[in-house]
């Protein structure tokens, strides 16, 4: 498959992901402050994070952008690379669900780390 091809399909998958995820979640959340994601609760309540002391909007909007980017690579890699339907369901389940934890951990880690220094 020609790079140019795979880099256009990507970013257009992104382009609509991250409209659709924009519709549905971060609108919702500019207009209510108390209203967030269903990751970023997850994050929250994993982290044991203090949402008085961060950006509860600005948060929202990383976890966004980080499952817009995992979303747009697994479907670019899969259709890149996968002509079995089960093949390539049970590969980007697995895959997505190993990206999203590590990622995760990572901003649950970095807006702890941020709620515990403005103390």
């Amino acid at each position: 498959m020609d790079l140019t091809k795979v880099l256009i399909e990507f970013f257009i998958t992104f382009a609509i992901i991250y409209i659709i995820y924009y519709l549905l979640v971060i609108k919702k959340c500019k207009k209510n402050k108390k209203i967030v994601s269903a990751e970023v609760s997850i994050i929250i309540t994993l982290h044991k994070i203090d949402i008085k002391k961060i950006d509860t909007y600005q948060m929202v909007k990383v976890v966004s952008i980080v499952t817009t980017l995992i979303l747009s690579t697994m479907i670019t890699i899969i259709d890149a690379f996968f002509d079995s339907t089960i093949i390539s369901l049970i590969f980007s389940t697995l895959l997505s669900l190993v990206i999203a934890i590590i990622i995760y951990r990572m901003i649950g880690n970095y807006y702890k780390k941020k709620s515990i220094q403005k103390k």
